[in-house]
Protein backbone atom coordinates (compact mmCIF):
# COMPACT_ATOMS: atom_id res chain seq x y z
CA UNK A 1 0.00 0.00 0.00
CA UNK A 2 1.11 3.59 -0.87
CA UNK A 3 0.80 6.41 0.89
CA UNK A 4 0.12 9.53 -0.52
CA UNK A 5 1.54 12.86 -0.45
CA UNK A 6 -0.55 16.16 0.19
CA UNK A 7 1.04 19.86 -0.09
CA UNK A 8 -0.20 21.71 2.35
CA UNK A 9 1.31 24.42 3.55
CA UNK A 10 -1.85 25.82 5.61
CA UNK A 11 -0.29 25.27 9.12
CA UNK A 12 3.56 25.23 8.29
CA UNK A 13 5.42 27.24 11.35
CA UNK A 14 6.93 29.37 8.74
CA UNK A 15 3.86 31.37 8.37
CA UNK A 16 4.57 32.77 12.38
CA UNK A 17 8.52 32.75 12.37
CA UNK A 18 8.53 36.48 12.54
CA UNK A 19 12.31 35.99 11.50
CA UNK A 20 11.27 35.47 8.15
CA UNK A 21 10.15 38.82 5.92
CA UNK A 22 7.15 38.24 3.43
CA UNK A 23 9.07 37.81 0.49
CA UNK A 24 11.12 35.15 2.01
CA UNK A 25 7.93 33.34 3.13
CA UNK A 26 6.62 33.29 -0.86
CA UNK A 27 9.61 32.33 -1.84
CA UNK A 28 9.96 29.24 0.63
CA UNK A 29 6.28 28.28 -0.61
CA UNK A 30 7.00 28.73 -4.20
CA UNK A 31 10.04 27.09 -3.27
CA UNK A 32 8.19 24.52 -1.53
CA UNK A 33 5.22 23.54 -4.09
CA UNK A 34 8.41 22.91 -7.12
CA UNK A 35 10.49 21.02 -4.78
CA UNK A 36 7.58 18.36 -3.52
CA UNK A 37 8.09 14.63 -3.11
CA UNK A 38 11.76 15.52 -4.42
CA UNK A 39 14.66 14.81 -2.65
CA UNK A 40 17.05 17.68 -4.08
CA UNK A 41 15.36 20.45 -6.54
CA UNK A 42 16.98 23.13 -9.31
CA UNK A 43 15.95 26.39 -9.68
CA UNK A 44 16.95 29.00 -12.43
CA UNK A 45 16.42 32.72 -11.13
CA UNK A 46 15.03 33.70 -14.06
CA UNK A 47 12.43 30.77 -13.42
CA UNK A 48 11.14 32.82 -9.65
CA UNK A 49 11.26 36.26 -11.38
CA UNK A 50 8.28 35.35 -13.57
CA UNK A 51 6.47 35.10 -10.19
CA UNK A 52 8.06 37.33 -7.76
CA UNK A 53 9.95 40.74 -8.65
CA UNK A 54 13.57 40.15 -7.23
CA UNK A 55 17.13 40.46 -7.97
CA UNK A 56 19.17 37.66 -8.14
CA UNK A 57 21.24 39.14 -5.02
CA UNK A 58 17.81 39.70 -3.16
CA UNK A 59 16.83 35.80 -3.73
CA UNK A 60 20.02 34.49 -2.63
CA UNK A 61 19.83 36.77 0.66
CA UNK A 62 16.29 35.54 1.25
CA UNK A 63 17.79 31.87 0.69
CA UNK A 64 20.98 32.55 3.40
CA UNK A 65 18.14 33.59 6.02
CA UNK A 66 16.01 30.76 5.27
CA UNK A 67 18.89 28.16 5.68
CA UNK A 68 20.04 30.39 8.77
CA UNK A 69 16.85 29.13 9.91
CA UNK A 70 16.73 25.61 9.02
CA UNK A 71 13.63 25.81 6.23
CA UNK A 72 16.18 24.37 3.87
CA UNK A 73 20.00 24.26 2.35
CA UNK A 74 21.08 25.78 -0.64
CA UNK A 75 23.67 26.38 -3.54
CA UNK A 76 24.61 28.20 -6.34
CA UNK A 77 25.93 26.33 -8.85
CA UNK A 78 26.12 28.52 -11.17
CA UNK A 79 25.26 32.41 -11.18
CA UNK A 80 21.54 32.34 -10.87
CA UNK A 81 21.49 28.65 -11.23
CA UNK A 82 20.31 26.73 -7.48
CA UNK A 83 20.20 23.35 -6.34
CA UNK A 84 18.36 23.07 -2.47
CA UNK A 85 16.77 20.88 -0.04
CA UNK A 86 13.69 21.64 1.75
CA UNK A 87 13.47 20.53 5.47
Amino acid sequence: MTSIKHLDLSNHKIWKDKNIKPEGKEIYAYLYSEAFDKLVAHINIGDIQNKIHITNVGFKNNLKILEKFKYLVFKEYDNGLYEYHIY
